[in-house]
């Protein structure tokens, strides 16, 4: 071991968790704390309290009486840990060990503020609820030991999948079974759980590249998938079938060319790549022409109101100054912006909408601390996990999903916390079998 790596052993997950300062009873309450934070992500979505108590409209008032539960129990669990670790060392372990996450945390945070000094308190429950509690849900999941975080991820796939199962189910039976006002599209689209039928398809996509890096069985992983697919299907989502179909092919592709190149391919598996993959794409194609699932999407391949309705929210920069484009616009007026100009409907682009609401110039600050946000976590996880997050990015630029308040890049980041990592091997000149090794450091500081 090099003086480097005994500097951060202490980062190594394999450590007790007593020796980095949370011991296996206070590991289990934390344990309880982020499943109930997952639950009311996963079971009271916005559009669900909107629909019985108007808890999440947008407007004026209290903002926190507007934000979620699952913040209010994420700080909870932060004061926890904090209290069993110590404040000063549970700091600095979160600066030492993952800059790249508390550097989010502190961008959002001082956007919160700018913003506020700028155009009052509108939008302090949105940063709050979808950006500040990703980093900080994070931060939580790493202080548990490597097997609870897996089991994590492991519940937010199962749930997903389960969503997406409702989903193709609604879709089949032409019947909303929670979301009975949103019986307002053209085509019928599921709604499931999480309420618009373009959140759950982005979830979806997200869970699949998940699945795919954890070490499951190939034919759990072939009925997730399966499931997922077709749950976006049933969502209608478009963009979110393409990406994810695109995606898939490209990671599909590359990490079978870096395994043969490699050697690591077995010649069992590369005889039977070809059947598998004719299979899967003969498997999608039925479920696409052939079946209700895939009418919202055949029938509307095409540049329709839809997609233009994306193309034209550029259009509304052509209203703006460069003062209002780089230091952003309160919510009033923009709404007043959108009555007025015809041309642009509504934002259906994330990123254009939280430009309005920051200004370009942060917009740049906060965009660099995104990526290197999911960066700390997804390095050393392998080339899945990078395609996972170039999903999730993909995906989002295609709605107003993250711009809106949304738990859905807490969920991706904590079940990316929970994929493996990569154990790289090498091949020694000698003739015998490789040797496997594993990066000492970890966590994002070596990988």
């Amino acid at each position: 071991m090099t003086s480097l790596d005994a500097t951060f052993a202490y980062a190594d997950p394999q450590l007790s968790t007593r020796a980095r300062g949370l011991g296996d009873g206070a590991q289990r309450v934390l344990m309880a704390l982020m499943v109930i934070v997952l639950l009311e992500m996963l079971l009271l979505p916005n559009p669900l309290l909107t629909q019985f108590t108007g808890y999440a409209e947008a407007g004026g008032g209290n903002p926190l009486l507007k934000i979620h539960f699952y913040s209010y129990t994420l700080f909870l669990a932060l004061a926890y840990v904090a209290a069993s670790m110590g404040l000063v060392r549970f700091t600095a372990e979160q600066v030492v060990v993952r800059p790249g996450v508390v550097q989010f945390a502190v961008v959002i945070m001082a956007c919160t503020m700018i913003t506020i000094l700028r155009h009052g308190i509108g939008g302090v429950a949105y940063m709050v609820d979808t950006l500040l509690a990703a980093p900080l849900a994070v931060m939580l999941a790493f202080s548990l030991d490597e097997e609870r975080r897996r089991k994590l991820t492991s519940f937010i796939v199962y749930f997903v999948t389960f969503n997406a199962a409702i989903g193709v189910v609604e879709r089949l039976a032409r019947v909303h079974f929670i979301f009975t006002d949103l019986d307002k599209f053209e085509y019928f689209r599921a709604t499931a759980l999480l309420g618009h039928p373009l959140e759950n398809a982005f979830v979806t996509s997200s869970a699949m590249f998940l699945a795919l890096a954890m070490p499951w069985s190939a034919w759990k992983k072939a009925l997730i998938l399966s499931i997922c697919m077709a749950g976006i299907l049933a969502f209608g989502a478009r963009s979110s079938f393409v990406m994810t179909i695109v995606l898939s092919l490209v990671a599909a592709i590359y990490v079978g060319a870096r395994s043969l190149l490699r050697g690591d391919m077995r010649l069992s598996t590369l005889v039977a790549a070809p059947w598998i993959a004719t299979l899967a794409l003969a498997a999608g194609a039925v479920l696409t022409l052939g079946t209700v699932l895939g009418e919202r999407i055949v029938k509307l391949a095409k540049f329709d109101e839809s997609a233009q309705v994306r193309v034209d929210s550029f259009k509304i920069f052509n209203y703006l100054n460069w003062d209002k484009i780089l230091n952003g616009i309160d919510f009033a007026e923009r709404n007043f912006l959108i009555d007025t100009y015809k041309d642009v409907n509504i934002i259906e682009n994330c990123w254009i909408a939280i430009i309005l609401m920051i200004g370009g110039i942060l917009f740049v600050v906060f965009a660099l601390s995104l990526l290197g946000f999911l960066r700390s976590i997804g390095r050393g996880r392998g080339a899945i996990a990078a395609f996972a997050i170039l999903n999730f990015l993909l995906v989002a630029s295609t709605s107003n999903s993250i711009s809106t308040k949304t738990p859905s890049l807490a969920i991706f980041a904590v079940a990316l916390v929970g994929i493996p990592f990569v154990t790289r091997r090498r091949r020694v000149e000698e003739e015998g079998e490789p040797l496997r090794y594993t990066a000492p450091l970890r966590d994002g500081v070596w990988s």
